[in-house]
Protein backbone atom coordinates (compact mmCIF):
# COMPACT_ATOMS: atom_id res chain seq x y z
CA UNK A 1 0.00 0.00 0.00
CA UNK A 2 1.01 3.47 -1.01
CA UNK A 3 2.00 5.01 2.84
CA UNK A 4 1.53 8.50 1.97
CA UNK A 5 -2.05 7.80 1.01
CA UNK A 6 -2.48 5.74 3.83
CA UNK A 7 -1.52 8.45 6.48
CA UNK A 8 -3.07 10.80 4.16
CA UNK A 9 -6.40 9.10 4.77
CA UNK A 10 -5.72 8.65 8.30
CA UNK A 11 -5.31 12.39 9.00
CA UNK A 12 -8.24 13.25 6.90
CA UNK A 13 -10.38 10.64 9.22
CA UNK A 14 -9.13 12.15 12.18
CA UNK A 15 -10.48 13.98 15.15
CA UNK A 16 -10.43 17.80 13.49
CA UNK A 17 -11.83 19.69 16.02
CA UNK A 18 -8.65 19.72 17.69
CA UNK A 19 -7.15 21.17 15.03
CA UNK A 20 -6.55 24.77 14.66
CA UNK A 21 -6.42 24.53 11.28
CA UNK A 22 -10.41 23.55 10.95
CA UNK A 23 -11.44 26.42 10.39
CA UNK A 24 -9.14 27.93 7.22
CA UNK A 25 -9.27 24.47 5.84
CA UNK A 26 -13.41 24.46 6.10
CA UNK A 27 -13.57 28.19 4.39
CA UNK A 28 -11.48 26.82 1.50
CA UNK A 29 -13.59 23.29 1.25
CA UNK A 30 -17.03 25.41 1.87
CA UNK A 31 -14.93 27.76 -1.53
CA UNK A 32 -14.42 25.00 -3.56
CA UNK A 33 -17.96 23.68 -3.29
CA UNK A 34 -19.39 26.82 -4.27
CA UNK A 35 -16.95 28.06 -7.05
CA UNK A 36 -17.52 24.88 -8.72
CA UNK A 37 -21.33 24.77 -8.72
CA UNK A 38 -21.08 28.25 -10.04
CA UNK A 39 -19.76 26.94 -12.66
CA UNK A 40 -21.77 23.72 -13.17
CA UNK A 41 -24.68 26.38 -13.25
CA UNK A 42 -23.29 28.11 -15.64
CA UNK A 43 -22.19 25.44 -17.70
CA UNK A 44 -25.69 24.10 -17.37
CA UNK A 45 -27.42 27.05 -18.34
CA UNK A 46 -25.56 28.15 -21.35
CA UNK A 47 -25.93 24.65 -22.96
CA UNK A 48 -29.56 25.24 -22.17
CA UNK A 49 -29.76 28.45 -24.08
CA UNK A 50 -27.80 26.84 -27.17
CA UNK A 51 -30.16 23.57 -27.13
CA UNK A 52 -33.32 25.30 -26.81
CA UNK A 53 -32.48 28.37 -29.25
CA UNK A 54 -31.02 26.03 -31.94
CA UNK A 55 -34.64 23.71 -31.18
CA UNK A 56 -36.30 26.48 -31.87
CA UNK A 57 -34.44 28.03 -34.99
CA UNK A 58 -34.66 24.87 -36.41
CA UNK A 59 -38.37 23.97 -35.53
CA UNK A 60 -38.89 27.43 -37.56
CA UNK A 61 -36.56 26.41 -40.58
CA UNK A 62 -34.33 24.13 -40.71
CA UNK A 63 -30.46 22.78 -39.32
CA UNK A 64 -29.73 23.31 -43.02
CA UNK A 65 -31.68 24.99 -46.19
CA UNK A 66 -31.31 24.59 -50.03
CA UNK A 67 -32.41 27.73 -52.10
CA UNK A 68 -32.54 29.43 -55.01
CA UNK A 69 -28.67 31.51 -54.76
CA UNK A 70 -30.87 34.51 -55.84
CA UNK A 71 -35.18 34.88 -55.83
CA UNK A 72 -36.29 34.90 -59.21
CA UNK A 73 -33.26 33.49 -60.89
CA UNK A 74 -34.94 29.77 -61.51
CA UNK A 75 -38.81 31.21 -61.75
CA UNK A 76 -41.17 33.81 -59.95
CA UNK A 77 -39.61 33.71 -57.01
CA UNK A 78 -37.12 31.35 -56.97
CA UNK A 79 -38.70 28.17 -57.55
CA UNK A 80 -36.36 24.25 -57.24
CA UNK A 81 -37.67 21.56 -59.64
CA UNK A 82 -37.01 18.51 -59.82
CA UNK A 83 -37.52 18.38 -56.06
CA UNK A 84 -38.42 14.17 -55.53
CA UNK A 85 -34.90 13.33 -56.99
CA UNK A 86 -32.96 16.31 -55.06
CA UNK A 87 -34.54 15.07 -52.24
CA UNK A 88 -33.70 11.65 -52.73
CA UNK A 89 -30.09 12.14 -53.33
CA UNK A 90 -29.62 14.56 -50.04
CA UNK A 91 -31.45 11.68 -47.68
CA UNK A 92 -28.36 9.43 -48.84
CA UNK A 93 -25.67 11.61 -46.76
CA UNK A 94 -24.78 10.36 -43.72
CA UNK A 95 -25.89 12.31 -40.86
CA UNK A 96 -29.31 13.46 -42.53
CA UNK A 97 -32.20 12.73 -40.75
CA UNK A 98 -34.54 13.99 -42.63
CA UNK A 99 -35.33 16.20 -45.84
CA UNK A 100 -38.80 18.23 -47.25
CA UNK A 101 -39.50 20.78 -49.67
CA UNK A 102 -41.61 23.87 -48.35
CA UNK A 103 -42.86 26.99 -49.62
CA UNK A 104 -42.56 30.22 -47.98
CA UNK A 105 -44.55 33.11 -49.07
CA UNK A 106 -44.92 36.61 -47.59
CA UNK A 107 -48.41 38.39 -47.04
CA UNK A 108 -50.88 40.28 -45.45
CA UNK A 109 -53.21 39.28 -42.76
CA UNK A 110 -56.46 41.94 -42.37
CA UNK A 111 -59.29 41.15 -39.51
CA UNK A 112 -62.01 43.06 -39.07
CA UNK A 113 -59.87 45.41 -36.68
CA UNK A 114 -56.22 44.98 -37.78
CA UNK A 115 -53.99 44.28 -40.86
CA UNK A 116 -50.23 42.73 -40.04
CA UNK A 117 -47.24 41.20 -42.19
CA UNK A 118 -46.59 37.53 -41.99
CA UNK A 119 -44.49 35.10 -43.87
CA UNK A 120 -46.72 31.69 -44.75
CA UNK A 121 -44.84 28.29 -44.57
CA UNK A 122 -46.76 26.19 -47.05
CA UNK A 123 -45.94 22.05 -45.88
CA UNK A 124 -47.36 18.82 -47.08
CA UNK A 125 -48.72 16.02 -45.99
CA UNK A 126 -45.07 14.68 -44.88
CA UNK A 127 -44.01 17.79 -42.74
CA UNK A 128 -42.81 16.63 -39.26
CA UNK A 129 -45.40 18.74 -36.93
CA UNK A 130 -43.31 17.80 -33.87
CA UNK A 131 -41.98 20.92 -32.79
CA UNK A 132 -45.33 23.14 -33.31
CA UNK A 133 -47.43 20.60 -31.70
CA UNK A 134 -45.34 20.67 -28.83
CA UNK A 135 -45.49 24.46 -28.39
CA UNK A 136 -49.81 24.58 -29.47
CA UNK A 137 -51.46 26.30 -26.45
CA UNK A 138 -55.33 26.29 -28.44
CA UNK A 139 -56.59 23.92 -31.28
CA UNK A 140 -54.64 21.66 -33.24
CA UNK A 141 -52.33 21.57 -36.28
CA UNK A 142 -53.70 21.51 -39.65
CA UNK A 143 -54.31 18.24 -41.71
CA UNK A 144 -52.61 18.99 -44.93
CA UNK A 145 -53.34 15.40 -45.95
CA UNK A 146 -56.52 15.05 -47.60
CA UNK A 147 -57.03 15.39 -50.95
CA UNK A 148 -58.16 18.84 -51.17
CA UNK A 149 -56.33 21.79 -50.52
CA UNK A 150 -56.68 23.01 -46.81
CA UNK A 151 -57.84 26.47 -45.71
CA UNK A 152 -56.44 25.67 -41.96
CA UNK A 153 -53.76 27.44 -40.61
CA UNK A 154 -51.64 27.43 -37.86
CA UNK A 155 -50.82 31.17 -36.00
CA UNK A 156 -49.10 32.02 -32.94
CA UNK A 157 -50.55 33.71 -30.17
CA UNK A 158 -48.65 36.95 -30.84
CA UNK A 159 -50.32 37.00 -34.55
CA UNK A 160 -53.71 36.48 -32.83
CA UNK A 161 -53.64 38.95 -29.99
CA UNK A 162 -52.91 41.50 -32.83
CA UNK A 163 -55.41 40.77 -34.97
CA UNK A 164 -58.21 39.93 -32.50
CA UNK A 165 -59.05 36.51 -33.72
CA UNK A 166 -59.38 32.99 -32.23
CA UNK A 167 -60.03 29.28 -32.97
CA UNK A 168 -61.95 29.00 -35.82
CA UNK A 169 -62.08 32.73 -37.25
CA UNK A 170 -61.50 33.62 -40.73
CA UNK A 171 -58.57 35.51 -41.51
CA UNK A 172 -58.48 37.00 -45.10
CA UNK A 173 -55.09 37.00 -46.57
CA UNK A 174 -53.74 39.78 -49.43
CA UNK A 175 -50.53 38.63 -51.48
CA UNK A 176 -48.74 41.36 -53.42
CA UNK A 177 -48.04 39.96 -56.80
CA UNK A 178 -48.98 40.51 -60.09
CA UNK A 179 -51.76 40.62 -60.39
CA UNK A 180 -52.62 40.86 -56.30
CA UNK A 181 -54.53 37.86 -55.16
CA UNK A 182 -56.41 37.16 -51.60
CA UNK A 183 -57.42 34.20 -50.02
CA UNK A 184 -59.72 33.67 -46.72
CA UNK A 185 -57.98 31.01 -44.39
CA UNK A 186 -59.45 29.44 -41.25
CA UNK A 187 -57.72 29.49 -37.84
CA UNK A 188 -56.90 25.25 -36.76
CA UNK A 189 -54.70 26.21 -34.21
CA UNK A 190 -52.30 28.89 -32.20
CA UNK A 191 -48.92 28.22 -30.87
CA UNK A 192 -46.42 30.25 -28.44
CA UNK A 193 -42.83 29.22 -28.82
CA UNK A 194 -41.29 32.68 -26.67
CA UNK A 195 -39.62 33.07 -29.77
CA UNK A 196 -40.84 36.93 -30.89
CA UNK A 197 -38.83 37.08 -33.73
CA UNK A 198 -40.10 34.15 -35.55
CA UNK A 199 -43.64 34.17 -33.85
CA UNK A 200 -44.75 37.90 -34.95
CA UNK A 201 -44.35 36.82 -38.54
CA UNK A 202 -44.20 32.70 -39.06
CA UNK A 203 -47.82 30.80 -40.08
CA UNK A 204 -48.10 27.03 -41.03
CA UNK A 205 -50.45 26.91 -44.30
CA UNK A 206 -51.10 24.34 -47.02
CA UNK A 207 -48.10 24.18 -49.63
CA UNK A 208 -50.59 23.40 -52.25
CA UNK A 209 -52.55 27.33 -51.64
CA UNK A 210 -49.02 28.58 -52.10
CA UNK A 211 -47.60 26.60 -55.16
CA UNK A 212 -51.03 27.69 -57.29
CA UNK A 213 -50.74 31.36 -56.24
CA UNK A 214 -47.07 31.12 -57.63
CA UNK A 215 -48.10 29.14 -60.54
CA UNK A 216 -46.11 26.68 -60.00
CA UNK A 217 -46.75 22.65 -60.37
CA UNK A 218 -46.92 20.17 -58.15
CA UNK A 219 -43.23 19.53 -56.62
CA UNK A 220 -41.77 22.66 -56.68
CA UNK A 221 -41.16 24.27 -54.10
CA UNK A 222 -38.78 27.43 -52.41
CA UNK A 223 -36.66 26.07 -49.98
CA UNK A 224 -35.40 22.29 -49.20
CA UNK A 225 -34.86 21.82 -45.90
CA UNK A 226 -32.65 19.37 -44.37
CA UNK A 227 -33.14 17.65 -40.66
CA UNK A 228 -29.41 16.51 -38.70
CA UNK A 229 -29.25 13.72 -36.66
CA UNK A 230 -26.44 15.82 -35.10
CA UNK A 231 -26.51 19.67 -34.78
CA UNK A 232 -23.00 19.82 -33.94
CA UNK A 233 -21.85 18.10 -37.55
CA UNK A 234 -23.90 20.61 -39.54
CA UNK A 235 -20.56 22.40 -41.12
CA UNK A 236 -19.89 19.05 -41.85
CA UNK A 237 -22.61 18.19 -43.28
CA UNK A 238 -23.34 21.51 -45.20
CA UNK A 239 -20.32 20.56 -47.13
CA UNK A 240 -21.57 17.55 -48.62
CA UNK A 241 -24.60 18.66 -49.47
CA UNK A 242 -22.80 21.57 -51.32
CA UNK A 243 -20.80 18.77 -53.16
CA UNK A 244 -24.18 16.79 -53.90
CA UNK A 245 -26.05 19.52 -54.99
CA UNK A 246 -22.85 20.64 -57.65
CA UNK A 247 -22.77 17.30 -58.64
CA UNK A 248 -26.45 16.73 -59.97
CA UNK A 249 -26.14 20.26 -61.30
CA UNK A 250 -28.74 22.40 -59.59
CA UNK A 251 -28.19 25.83 -58.95
CA UNK A 252 -28.72 26.25 -55.29
CA UNK A 253 -27.04 27.60 -51.99
CA UNK A 254 -26.39 26.01 -48.74
CA UNK A 255 -27.31 28.13 -45.54
CA UNK A 256 -26.56 26.69 -42.16
CA UNK A 257 -28.85 27.90 -38.76
CA UNK A 258 -25.92 30.24 -38.37
CA UNK A 259 -26.26 31.71 -42.02
CA UNK A 260 -29.84 32.29 -40.89
CA UNK A 261 -30.12 33.88 -37.82
CA UNK A 262 -26.47 35.27 -37.37
CA UNK A 263 -27.30 37.94 -34.43
CA UNK A 264 -28.69 35.41 -32.70
CA UNK A 265 -25.89 33.09 -32.69
CA UNK A 266 -22.99 36.00 -31.98
CA UNK A 267 -25.61 36.60 -28.90
CA UNK A 268 -24.65 33.25 -28.08
CA UNK A 269 -20.65 33.46 -28.40
CA UNK A 270 -20.60 36.39 -26.02
CA UNK A 271 -22.25 34.17 -23.95
CA UNK A 272 -19.70 31.82 -23.91
CA UNK A 273 -16.90 33.92 -23.77
CA UNK A 274 -19.04 35.05 -20.41
CA UNK A 275 -18.85 31.58 -19.31
CA UNK A 276 -15.27 30.87 -19.84
CA UNK A 277 -14.32 34.17 -17.75
CA UNK A 278 -16.68 33.26 -15.42
CA UNK A 279 -14.47 29.73 -14.97
CA UNK A 280 -11.12 31.23 -15.02
CA UNK A 281 -12.29 33.25 -12.38
CA UNK A 282 -13.67 30.74 -9.74
CA UNK A 283 -10.75 28.16 -10.56
CA UNK A 284 -8.17 30.81 -9.67
CA UNK A 285 -9.75 31.88 -6.45
CA UNK A 286 -10.84 28.44 -5.67
CA UNK A 287 -6.72 27.59 -6.14
CA UNK A 288 -5.97 30.13 -4.04
CA UNK A 289 -8.13 29.44 -1.20
CA UNK A 290 -6.77 25.89 -1.22
CA UNK A 291 -3.54 26.95 -1.15
CA UNK A 292 -4.12 29.42 2.04
CA UNK A 293 -5.88 26.68 3.50
CA UNK A 294 -2.59 24.08 2.61
CA UNK A 295 -0.39 26.18 4.03
CA UNK A 296 -2.16 26.98 7.67
CA UNK A 297 -2.73 23.22 7.54
CA UNK A 298 1.35 22.68 7.09
CA UNK A 299 1.65 24.90 10.15
CA UNK A 300 -0.19 23.59 12.07
CA UNK A 301 1.12 19.82 11.46
CA UNK A 302 5.34 21.05 11.80
CA UNK A 303 5.34 19.08 14.79
CA UNK A 304 4.35 16.10 12.81
CA UNK A 305 6.40 17.06 9.89
CA UNK A 306 9.28 17.25 12.18
CA UNK A 307 9.00 13.85 13.75
CA UNK A 308 8.26 12.35 10.40
CA UNK A 309 11.47 13.84 8.84
CA UNK A 310 13.26 12.45 12.73
CA UNK A 311 12.02 8.99 11.36
CA UNK A 312 13.61 9.40 8.31
CA UNK A 313 10.96 10.56 6.33
CA UNK A 314 11.92 12.16 2.64
CA UNK A 315 10.72 15.78 1.72
CA UNK A 316 9.69 14.15 -1.52
CA UNK A 317 7.37 11.70 0.19
CA UNK A 318 5.82 14.36 2.59
CA UNK A 319 5.33 16.66 0.11
CA UNK A 320 3.32 13.96 -2.02
CA UNK A 321 1.33 13.58 1.79
CA UNK A 322 0.15 16.92 1.86
CA UNK A 323 -0.92 16.71 -1.90
CA UNK A 324 -2.82 13.60 -1.05
CA UNK A 325 -4.33 15.59 1.55
CA UNK A 326 -5.09 18.39 -0.63
CA UNK A 327 -6.71 16.33 -3.16
CA UNK A 328 -8.96 14.66 -0.87
CA UNK A 329 -10.20 17.81 0.74
CA UNK A 330 -10.45 18.99 -2.75
CA UNK A 331 -12.43 16.00 -4.06
CA UNK A 332 -14.95 16.65 -0.61
CA UNK A 333 -15.59 20.13 -1.69
CA UNK A 334 -16.19 19.38 -5.28
CA UNK A 335 -18.82 16.68 -4.10
CA UNK A 336 -20.76 19.11 -2.07
CA UNK A 337 -19.94 21.37 -5.08
CA UNK A 338 -21.73 18.94 -7.33
CA UNK A 339 -25.00 18.13 -5.16
CA UNK A 340 -25.75 21.68 -4.94
CA UNK A 341 -25.57 22.27 -8.82
CA UNK A 342 -27.65 19.77 -9.58
CA UNK A 343 -30.05 20.15 -6.63
CA UNK A 344 -30.69 23.62 -7.69
CA UNK A 345 -30.52 23.03 -11.43
CA UNK A 346 -32.99 20.05 -10.52
CA UNK A 347 -35.00 22.23 -9.63
CA UNK A 348 -35.36 25.50 -12.07
CA UNK A 349 -35.44 22.52 -14.56
CA UNK A 350 -38.93 20.77 -12.96
CA UNK A 351 -40.48 23.62 -11.51
CA UNK A 352 -39.01 26.94 -13.59
CA UNK A 353 -38.68 28.87 -10.43
CA UNK A 354 -36.80 31.54 -12.48
CA UNK A 355 -38.74 32.91 -15.24
CA UNK A 356 -36.69 35.36 -18.61
CA UNK A 357 -38.10 38.17 -21.13
CA UNK A 358 -39.24 36.26 -23.84
CA UNK A 359 -38.56 39.43 -25.74
CA UNK A 360 -34.63 39.50 -24.69
CA UNK A 361 -34.29 36.29 -24.53
CA UNK A 362 -36.75 34.38 -26.86
CA UNK A 363 -38.24 32.05 -23.97
CA UNK A 364 -40.05 32.49 -20.85
CA UNK A 365 -37.88 30.55 -18.25
CA UNK A 366 -33.93 30.18 -17.63
CA UNK A 367 -33.24 26.46 -19.73
CA UNK A 368 -31.12 23.73 -17.92
CA UNK A 369 -29.64 20.92 -19.97
CA UNK A 370 -27.31 18.16 -18.43
CA UNK A 371 -24.29 17.15 -20.44
CA UNK A 372 -22.56 14.45 -18.23
CA UNK A 373 -19.67 15.04 -20.87
CA UNK A 374 -18.90 18.66 -19.75
CA UNK A 375 -19.68 17.96 -16.25
CA UNK A 376 -16.89 15.30 -15.85
CA UNK A 377 -14.44 17.09 -18.46
CA UNK A 378 -14.90 20.15 -15.49
CA UNK A 379 -14.73 18.09 -12.69
CA UNK A 380 -11.23 16.86 -13.96
CA UNK A 381 -10.17 20.18 -14.88
CA UNK A 382 -10.72 21.46 -11.79
CA UNK A 383 -8.96 19.00 -9.59
CA UNK A 384 -6.20 19.27 -11.84
CA UNK A 385 -5.50 23.26 -11.92
CA UNK A 386 -6.23 23.10 -8.04
CA UNK A 387 -3.70 20.25 -7.44
CA UNK A 388 -1.35 21.80 -9.39
CA UNK A 389 -1.62 24.64 -8.21
CA UNK A 390 -0.59 23.59 -4.90
CA UNK A 391 2.19 21.98 -5.69
CA UNK A 392 4.85 25.49 -4.72
CA UNK A 393 3.04 26.01 -1.39
CA UNK A 394 4.17 22.10 -0.21
CA UNK A 395 7.91 22.92 -1.02
CA UNK A 396 7.51 24.91 1.85
CA UNK A 397 7.81 20.90 3.73
CA UNK A 398 11.03 21.34 2.70
CA UNK A 399 12.38 23.98 5.05
CA UNK A 400 10.91 22.52 7.94
CA UNK A 401 13.85 21.51 10.31
CA UNK A 402 13.14 18.20 12.45
CA UNK A 403 14.69 19.80 15.23
CA UNK A 404 12.98 23.33 15.41
CA UNK A 405 9.50 21.32 14.80
CA UNK A 406 9.42 19.15 17.28
CA UNK A 407 10.05 21.84 19.89
CA UNK A 408 7.24 24.03 18.07
CA UNK A 409 3.99 25.08 19.57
Amino acid sequence: MNLEWYIARRLLKGDATRSVSVPIVKIAIVGIALGLSVMLLSLFIITGFKREITEKLSGFTAHLNVQPFMPGSMGGEGVIRGVDTLVAELKEIEGVKDVYGYIEKPAIFKSKEEIHGVVLKGVGAGYDATFFQRNIVEGEFPDFSAEATSNDILVSRSVASMLGVGIGDRITSHFVQEPPRARVFTVAGIYDTGFKEYDDVMVVADARHLARLNGWKAGEVSKIAIELDDVERVNEIAGKVEDKIDELGVYCEVRTLTDEAPQIFDWLALLNMNVWVILILIVTVAGFNMVSGLLILILDKTTFIGIMKALGYKNVSLRKLFLYISAGLIVRGMLWGNVLAFALAGVQAAFHVIHLDPVTYYMDTVPIHFSIGYVILLNAGVIAVTVLMLVIPTMLVSRISPVKAIKFE
